[in-house]
């Protein structure tokens, strides 16, 4: 944070985000695919917040059908990188866009193979327009705690970016 110390709503989103770039981390190896990667960054998003209380009255899987992650990770998981930095090689052999919310944002749909340099960058946002969008989606609705989100509106959020090269290991 600019002012050096976190308040306890910040600490929890930039926990939060960490949690999911460190399980992605986790997870990545040859023969993965991007796609699992970028839900598996959702989910762990969604535990947190159910946890915490901010969603609710559902299970995680009901969340998920309904797109809950991407009202809060809005943008794809992370992109490859080249040699113009956003290398272009993300469709090459490769699931079309699949056009879900946030899946659709992703820069590729590839499985990861060894030697690739992919960014992983999970982020939570308290995006004004995707959460007063979710509050009119009754589907969406009955799962958000509207009394804890609205105390993190206004924060913004915060995405953690590593490059990352595949590897065996």
């Amino acid at each position: 944070p600019a002012n050096g110390k976190f308040t306890e709503h910040q600490k929890f989103v930039y926990n939060t985000c960490l949690k999911a770039n460190r399980r992605v981390l986790d997870a990545m190896r040859p023969g993965v695919s991007w796609i699992e990667m970028h839900r598996l960054a959702e989910r762990t998003i969604l535990e947190e917040f159910i946890t915490k209380g901010l969603l609710h009255n559902g299970t995680i899987d009901e969340m998920i059908a309904v797109h809950m992650g991407a009202i809060f990770m809005p943008h794809g998981l992370g992109h490859l990188i080249g040699l113009d930095v956003h290398d272009v090689g993300g469709y090459i052999n490769a699931p079309q866009r699949i056009e879900q919310p946030g899946i659709r944002s992703l820069r590729t749909t590839r499985d990861l193979e060894k030697g690739m340099v992919i960014t992983v960058e999970p982020g939570v946002y308290f995006g004004d327009a995707l959460i007063e969008g979710a509050y009119n989606n009754p589907e969406q609705a009955k799962f958000m705690n509207k009394e804890l989100i609205e105390q993190y509106r206004g924060m913004g959020g915060v995405r953690i970016e590593d490059g990352v090269a595949v590897t065996e290991s």
